[in-house]
């Protein structure tokens, strides 16, 4: 069974799936970075306390924090 993460705890390298985001506001942030349920993303840098850095389709976007934590992924192979 995958195993369900925040945006904001996962890890450098990591291939991630988006599964849920857990705020109607936060969903409408994340849909102008082009992110939704079912987007593909890589985790390009995670820094402590600040944004998390992730790429999509070779655009690298910077998520802060608090939208981070309403991002609910599964890392996919």
């Amino acid at each position: 069974m995958d195993k369900s993460n925040r945006l904001s705890e996962s890890k450098e390298g990591q291939l991630l799936t988006v599964t849920n985001i857990t705020s109607e506001e936060i969903t409408w942030q994340a849909l102008r970075f082009g992110l939704e349920e079912g987007s593909q993303i890589r985790i390009e840098k995670n820094i402590n306390g600040g944004p998390v850095i992730v790429s999509k389709n070779n655009l690298e976007i910077a998520i802060g924090r608090r939208i981070a934590e309403s991002i609910e992924t599964r890392v996919t192979e």
